[in-house]
Parts: structure tokens; C-alpha cells; sequence
């Protein structure tokens, strides 16, 4: 595998971090998942802009943002995945610093990393639904920022599989926020719901996607919790992502919902989303 780090491109085998870089003691950095579609990365200035802003949030300068377009496509090619759907994955840390402390130096070189992979066929759980479990929401407050420091959702995540289940969903004070990776909706009375943008949640590139959709074609839509006592109430749900795409929903818990079938306004909004991808604007 030939990945990008700190301005070459080289051998996985080649790649040497420093057990100083703050990303390794401190998980000190941030990172962002993308995909392409038909030879473009879907959403590609969006998930610059969050990345962008996760780095702000961090107080952490990058100045060489508009490169990882190009990279991504010297990558796919370097690894012969040219032409299939892949994904990338940047991550950038501050940077090494001796010796080890809790506050950091400023203007550190950054650590740069960027990998990309071929995309697995996954349709069987976007056609059918998948089961997911509800987990109290103990991430700290800035959930809206993308930082590698994510030991809870790897928690979160890692217990869902061990119950089955694709996705775990967080709630925090009653109110749905998220799932480990995905932004979650539900639907009640052809109304969609999901949980308004904060600090507790990821501003999702899918998700926003999703609200557009939505109120382009006439679909009500409403940024409001769902609680988890109205959650009986709801009779459609469904998760988004950047690799999740809109996928239904089919069990929370022990509970099956709709016959364990894909929801009708929840095949709507699958639809409108592929075609979304399909009309080349998915890469503005």
C-alpha cells in the first residue's frame, strides 16, 4: 500500500511516526472519512470546510488544504484502484513535541497523513435495514468537532457488533444525538426529525444532504430531538453517513420496526439521495 505522509508518498512499511507526536500521547488532531462517486469525492468543499473548521476549533493551522483532492486521485492511482469508488482517510496531528507535555508548543509541524481503499459493496444493509442499540451518550461536549479521540464511539461501536447490530445510537438527558458514526433520523406522521446542530453532534455532510433533499422536494423536515420516550411514536427511522449513505433502520433494541421493513419516506429519501449522486453535483 502506498499512502501520503508529511509531503511524500511512500510504503505503508515506510511510514515512521514519532511516539512524541502529540496525536499518538495525547490524541491531539482531527481527521476526515470521504468518498468518491463515478471518479469524484462526493461533497469534497463540504468535508474541507468541516475539516477546516475542526482545525480552528483546535487552535491548529494547515495552510495546504486544497491539496488533498489531488492526493486522493495520485493515491488511487499509485494503488491501482483508479476508476472503482474508494474512500480516503486524512488525518492531521500538531505534530511531535520533546518532551512530552500537556500544553503545546504553537506553530509545531503538523503530521500529515492520507490512505485511501476501495469501497466494499455494502447494499445488502441499505436495501434491508439494520439493527442498532440506544447507549447513553458519555462523549465529552465538542462531539462537534472531528478529533481522532474517539475512544467512546470505538466503545459504542464495538459493543453494537457484539449485539448484532450496525450502528450504536447515543441519547444524552433523554434526547437522541447521534450514533458512533452516523447522524440518526426518525419519522412520524411523514414528518422527518433529527437532532438540531450543537455541540453534541457532528455537522454530517450526508446529513446536510439529507435536510436539503428534504426541503427541495416538499418533504417536512424539522432539526428537534427526539426523545427517547417518542421514540414508540416514530414509525420510520433511518442513519446517514458518508460510507452509511441512507440506510433504514429496521430494529432498536428489541424492537422491530415496521415489520422489519425499509419505511416508505425512507425509500423516497434513498432515491432522491442516488439521484442526487447521480446528476455530478454531489462532488460542489
Amino acid at each position: 500500500m502506498i499512502v501520503y505522509f508529511n509531503g511524500k508518498y511512500l510504503p505503508l512499511d515506510e511510514v515512521k511516526i514519532s511516539p512524541f507526536d502529540r496525536g499518538f500521547q495525547f490524541a491531539d488532531g482531527v481527521y476526515e472519512t470521504l468518498r468518491t462517486y463515478n471518479g469524484r469525492i462526493f461533497c469534497y468543499q463540504a468535508h474541507i470546510d468541516r475539516l477546516k473548521y475542526s482545525l480552528n476549533e483546535l487552535n491548529f493551522t494547515y495552510t495546504s488544504l486544497d491539496e488533498f483532492d489531488k492526493i486522493s486521485f495520485d493515491l488511487a492511482k499509485m494503488n491501482e484502484i483508479s476508476g472503482k469508488d474508494f474512500s480516503v482517510y486524512i488525518q492531521l496531528t500538531r505534530g511531535v513535541q520533546i518532551p512530552r507535555r500537556h500544553n503545546y508548543q504553537e506553530n509545531l509541524s503538523p503530521t500529515v497523513f492520507v490512505t485511501v481503499s476501495e469501497i466494499k459493496d455494502n447494499h445488502q444493509n441499505f436495501d434491508n435495514g439494520v439493527k442498532v442499540i440506544l447507549e447513553e451518550d458519555i462523549r465529552w461536549t465538542r462531539c462537534d468537532i472531528k478529533s481522532i479521540s474517539i475512544l467512546p464511539s470505538v466503545l459504542a461501536k464495538t459493543k453494537a457488533v457484539k449485539f448484532n447490530a450496525y450502528e450504536t445510537i447515543f441519547h444524552r438527558d433523554n434526547l437522541i444525538t447521534e450514533g458512533s458514526h452516523t447522524n440518526f433520523f426518525g419519522v412520524k406522521d411523514g414528518v422527518v426529525f433529527t437532532a438540531p446542530l450543537s455541540n453534541f453532534i457532528l455537522k454530517g455532510v450526508t446529513r446536510e444532504v439529507i435536510i436539503n433533499l428534504c426541503i427541495k422536494n416538499k418533504i417536512p423536515i424539522k432539526e428537534t430531538y427526539i426523545k427517547i420516550n417518542d421514540i414508540e411514536l416514530c414509525n420510520e427511522f433511518f442513519i446517514t453517513g458518508t460510507m452509511t449513505e441512507v440506510t433504514p433502520v429496521v430494529q432498536i433494541n428489541d424492537r422491530i420496526v415496521d415489520d422489519c421493513e425499509p419505511g416508505k419516506l425512507t425509500r423516497k429519501i434513498k432515491k432522491l439521495f442516488r439521484e442526487y449522486i447521480l446528476s455530478n453535483k454531489s462532488s460542489v
